[in-house]
């Protein structure tokens, strides 16, 4: 059983206001589209108390990036042989739709469901904005200008919910696993195969940034430990980007597909995101190029964080 809702609507259930706009879902057994406006509702409610779980902290910021010659591969430099000379870049997110696709499963023997997969998508409009530096005559000062190219991504995420058995013989919807988040633009050639993480003793490889991960076996990283990621594209002259809360930073480019960057986990509680961005060459270095992005929005833990009662080991 599938419906869609838009943000304004799964507020209006956070409110109480369901009875008006959930009539489009139908269950068999007893309640029909009471209980699924009830399933829909509680649904809701538990995502909207856990919001990192549906929001990361990273991919609507404004926050400026630097590009510089470790991003292009080989001896590449930012001279004269690129289109143009990028200094730094910035997103200016103007617009943000966000919907939420619900499919309700498993249904027990009342009828009802016992587990429901939220899709949340947003898309989100603005500009990818580029400073260039200008051509002046030897001796002049410095100087530089603004690109702007059109922003136009779509990001999904995909949560796992159960409704679970509580000491008190009540049944309570609870988050059991999430997805990362996948954010591709208009039209996007770019895109990102693979993500290595090594930190310790910890040496794992994503593969798809949809995947589910259950809340109990979040990647964990410890408090300022080195982590280093390898990003693996189909291409030798993307430019890769780490995005963090606090700040941006270029991977190194090896010239073979892989891109590496080394940094220091921050000593935060609960749970966060790092963000890769797959960018195509001409984004950053050709002023006629479109915007062209990928970006992998994974989370991650420096401290664990309290399960609720009756969550199951998904």
């Amino acid at each position: 059983m599938q419906s869609r809702l838009p943000l304004v609507t799964m507020l209006a259930l956070l409110t109480g206001l369901a009875s008006s706009c959930s009539t489009q879902n139908n269950v068999s057994g007893p309640g029909g589209a009471s209980t699924a406006s009830q399933d829909q509702a509680e649904v809701s409610s538990a995502m909207a108390d856990n919001p990192s779980y549906v929001n990361d902290d990273v991919s609507e910021s404004p926050d400026q990036a630097q590009v510089g010659a470790s991003a292009v591969a080989g001896d590449a430099t930012l001279s004269a042989q690129l289109a143009i000379r990028p200094l730094f870049f910035w997103r200016d997110i103007r617009r943000v739709e966000r919907t939420f696709d619900f499919d309700f499963r498993d249904p027990d023997s009342t009828g009802r469901p016992t587990a429901a997969v939220v899709t949340a998508h947003r898309f989100m409009q603005g500009s990818f904005n580029l400073v260039v530096a200008d051509n002046v005559p030897e001796g002049s000062p410095p100087s530089s200008h603004v690109i702007s190219k059109p922003l136009a991504d779509n990001a999904v995420r995909r949560i796992l919910l159960r409704r679970v058995l509580l000491p008190d013989s009540s049944r309570r919807w609870r988050v059991v696993a999430i997805s990362g988040v996948k954010i591709t633009s208009r039209a996007a050639t770019s895109r990102l195969d693979s993500l290595r993480v090594q930190s310790g003793a910890t040496d794992t490889t994503l593969v798809n940034a949809l995947a589910f991960f259950r809340l109990r076996g979040l990647l964990k990283l410890d408090a300022g430990a080195q982590v280093t990621l390898t990003a693996y594209t189909p291409r030798l002259d993307d430019v890769v980007l780490l995005y963090l809360r606090d700040h941006r930073v270029a991977f190194h480019n090896n010239g073979d597909g892989t891109y590496t960057v080394t940094f220091a986990a921050p000593d935060l509680p609960d749970l966060h995101h790092l963000g890769v961005n797959v960018l195509a060459h001409g984004t950053l270095f050709d002023d006629t190029a479109a915007y062209d992005s990928q970006a992998w929005i994974e989370p991650y833990l420096v401290h664990p964080i309290l399960i609720a009662d009756g969550t199951p080991d998904e």
